[in-house]
């Protein structure tokens, strides 16, 4: 018996094998952060006592489109024309990157509950479409760099001779 064979192909199995599961959990970790730079969300919050010509901060979005505020208080969707939505703002006291609405001072009920709903980019959204397409490559490169490591012990030993292949 080759016991120096089998130490061998003992050895090559623990390594093939760890290198996978190594390979499988940074695989997902890779995944979701991709996942989470590339993914737009939806965007539906309540917003308490809204002051003419004074801004209310969306606080962990970059940006946000397709805007719609409607005033709970009054029962009405407030027209476009009745407030500005600035994107990529500094907030003037934590100074995190934000989105300000601000109604127009002219608004005759401003103040109540204002419910605001868009498609938003969390902080962590990847504008460029080219850096999100290389990503998304990354993950796909990745994987088949987990499916080399699983396939080429196989390849070297020879099981495929063996069987006829």
């Amino acid at each position: 018996m080759k016991k120096k064979a089998q130490m061998e192909g003992l050895g090559i199995i623990a390594t093939t094998f760890i290198a996978i599961l190594v390979g499988v959990i940074l695989f997902q970790a890779i995944a979701q952060e991709v996942g989470k730079t590339n993914t737009l969300i939806t965007l539906n919050t309540t917003s308490q006592a809204w002051i003419n010509s004074t801004a209310f901060y969306l606080t962990g979005y970059r940006a946000i489109s397709d805007v719609v505020i409607y005033n709970a208080t009054v029962g009405d969707i407030v027209p476009a024309a009745n407030y500005t939505v600035a994107n990529n703002q500094i907030h003037p006291t934590t100074g995190e990157l934000t989105v300000s609405i601000t109604p127009v001072a002219s608004l005759p009920v401003a103040a109540g509950t204002w419910n605001v709903t868009g498609t938003a980019q969390t902080l962590t959204y990847v504008p460029e479409s080219g850096a999100r397409a290389v990503g998304g490559l990354i993950g796909i490169f990745f994987a088949l760099a987990i499916v080399i490591v699983a396939l080429s012990p196989t390849l070297r030993s020879g099981v495929l001779s063996i069987m006829g292949k």
